[in-house]
């Protein structure tokens, strides 16, 4: 999929990139620029830094770097036509008509068949006779015929082939219908049938709101219980959320994400007006989810009844925490004033034995439900709490073995805050200092991490020849040395591949500015160049004797270009007798003369 370069410098330009990027790496003003720790590697002292004037990102540790599309890309894992909608929905710019390739002509087939299928679940809840049973299920439960509007509900009737008719009668073959998810095929013989019957539907949109898949609720004896889509290439088993799409805004608001199980929790939630809930969609909860949470939120909390909280927390610390890629950078300082990149604190809030949010949103209300937000614990006090009670902390050896694996939980820690309280309370339960908790867990961490490997496409700057290295940076810095210089440059005279294809984008786009080049570079290794040669702001002194002195190395590596071009001539000619020899070598004398007296221009 391409869009023009005009529409993404339009984006480019009304993106706010502190904002976008300050959403999840905390930044400090640094004079022009703001600096703060990369999100992209492990690292102790900030090396990444955004200029907002330029509107690009460098980090001079692991050499990422590029303009709001580049980081939003790498940021999120996106690809690239996924990045420019995000942030044309952010910036207010439409997008117009778009080539399409064969692949996002084959996605967007999927999204129109699943909000038509949505439309027709819809309508068969509210319009069919059948539908009663479900209908009766909604009021059973409490939830507003305006909620189930709102989250789009719909039924799927009893039965082998309603939607596969229904498609049929619209337009959308079994073909279109079965890549959707919504059909399977038949066990003996041809054909298929509805993946969906006999349920109360609910659809599940991305966070652009296009429906993606859907969840299945029987109304009787069936099993499962909830059927949920298979995989598609619109839709990925833990990569989303449901209700994401509804809540995504009121997250940002609050910097807080209410986390429940059931697709009627989550909708119970929104009744009753805590519309930052959404629900993990029966999978356990994924490093994906908590990346695409951790977008839009600082804390995100759990529900759990009395029964099982303090298991079922301590089971979800221990899992996360086991998965964290970037421990021991919270340790590096405790001061709050500091840079310090927050991660998503996961926090449980315990709920009456029996009870889920459903059921106690309707016999509690929503005051009672906030006073159980507001007394919620960090998951890690739980995993906290396991530990001290499977070990004898009052004996030598078990409390050493009770430090160590405090020490061990400590280091795997993202969020600095919560590190220096479950290190506090920690170290009051154990009867120690907690600076000595600090130290072990830092050097656990220290010890078990492995060495980020910086992304192999964005090759460090000082790999770069510096004749190659100044030419680009002047070209990109002054702007007399482009119509100076363009001219005279062969770019398939310079050697390292990521200047090659900068100076190529400038011949290319002479008009364009050099910080709107990245999106018209192919690959990472040049668009991180790119930025760090811009953030660099090179002082130049007089830019006109800069220009000429680089005008004459040009020409003279043109001269040997030609001398060498001129000999390899005269040796092929003298080889096949040819009878111009004499006069290429009266040409090869004035060239050499030239280089001699310095008669080049």
């Amino acid at each position: 999929m391409k869009f023009g370069p005009e529409i993404l410098d339009e984006i480019r330009s009304r993106v706010d990139l502190v904002a976008l990027i300050g959403d999840v790496v905390p930044l400090k003003r640094a004079g022009e620029r703001w600096k703060g720790l990369c999100p992209f590697h492990q690292e102790k002292t900030p090396s990444f830094t955004v200029n907002p004037k330029l509107g690009i990102f460098h980090c001079f540790g692991c050499h990422a770097g590029g303009d709001a599309f580049e980081f939003l890309r790498r940021h999120d894992r996106l690809d690239f036509p996924e990045a420019v909608r995000l942030l044309a929905e952010r910036a207010g710019v439409a997008l117009p008509g778009r080539e399409q390739s064969r692949e996002a002509g084959a996605r967007d087939g999927l999204y129109a068949v699943l909000e038509w299928a949505a439309g027709q679940f819809e309508r068969w809840l509210w319009d069919d006779e059948a539908a009663a049973r479900a209908r009766g299920y909604l009021e059973t439960r409490g939830i507003a015929r305006e909620t189930a509007r709102a989250f789009r509900l719909g039924y799927a009737p009893e039965g082998w082939d309603h939607l596969l008719a229904a498609g049929r009668q619209a337009g959308h073959p079994a073909e279109a219908l079965l890549a959707a998810g919504l059909l399977l095929p038949r066990q003996s013989g041809g054909g298929h049938y509805d993946r969906f019957r006999g349920r109360l539907i609910f659809p599940i949109a991305d966070t652009q709101g296009r429906v993606i898949a859907f969840g299945g609720r029987g109304l009787g004896g069936e099993e499962p219980k909830y059927l949920n889509s298979p995989e598609t290439p619109v839709y990925q088993k833990g990569q989303t959320l449901y209700g994401i799409h509804r809540a995504r805004e009121p997250i940002a608001e609050a910097r807080r994400a209410l986390l429940v199980e059931g697709y009627v929790d989550c909708v119970m939630a929104h009744q009753h007006g805590l519309r930052e809930t959404v629900a993990v969609l029966g999978t356990a909860l994924t490093a994906a989810q908590l990346a695409l949470l951790r977008r839009y939120a600082d804390e995100a909390i759990l529900f759990f009844d009395a029964d099982r909280a303090g298991q079922e927390a301590a089971r979800r610390a221990e899992d996360l925490l086991e998965r964290s890629s970037d421990p021991q950078w919270w340790a590096l300082s405790r001061r709050p004033d500091t840079l310090a990149r927050r991660g998503l604190r996961l926090k449980v809030a315990t709920l009456p034995a029996g009870h889920d949010p459903d059921t106690f949103l309707r016999a509690e209300g929503r005051a009672a439900f906030d006073e159980r937000c507001r007394a919620a614990r960090s998951v890690l006090l739980f995993a906290l709490e396991r530990v001290l009670a499977e070990e004898a902390t009052t004996g030598a050896r078990g409390r050493a073995t009770g430090i160590a694996r405090v020490a061990l939980m400590l280091s795997k820690v993202h969020d600095a805050d919560e590190a220096i309280e479950l290190g506090r309370e920690a170290a009051r339960r154990l009867g120690i200092d907690p600076s000595d908790l600090w130290l072990q867990a830092q050097r656990l961490a220290e010890a078990t991490a492995r060495p980020p490997a910086p992304p192999s496409a964005t090759p460090a700057a000082s790999e770069v020849p510096w004749v190659e290295r100044d030419l680009c940076q002047l070209l990109l810095q002054v702007p007399a040395a482009r119509e100076a210089l363009l001219a005279l440059i062969d770019p398939a005279a310079v050697a390292h591949p990521a200047a090659r294809a900068i100076l190529a984008a400038l011949q290319a786009h002479p008009g364009v500015p050099p910080e709107a080049l990245g999106h018209r570079l192919e690959d990472d290794a040049a668009r991180g160049l790119l930025a760090r040669w811009l953030v660099e702001e090179r002082e130049w002194g007089d830019g006109a004797a800069e220009v000429a002195a680089m005008r004459r190395r040009l020409e003279r590596q043109h001269a040997h270009r030609r001398v060498r071009a001129i000999t390899q001539a005269i040796a092929r000619s003298e080889a096949a007798g040819a009878p111009d020899v004499a006069e290429l070598q009266a040409a090869l004398r004035e060239e050499a003369r030239r280089l001699r007296t310095g008669g080049i221009a």
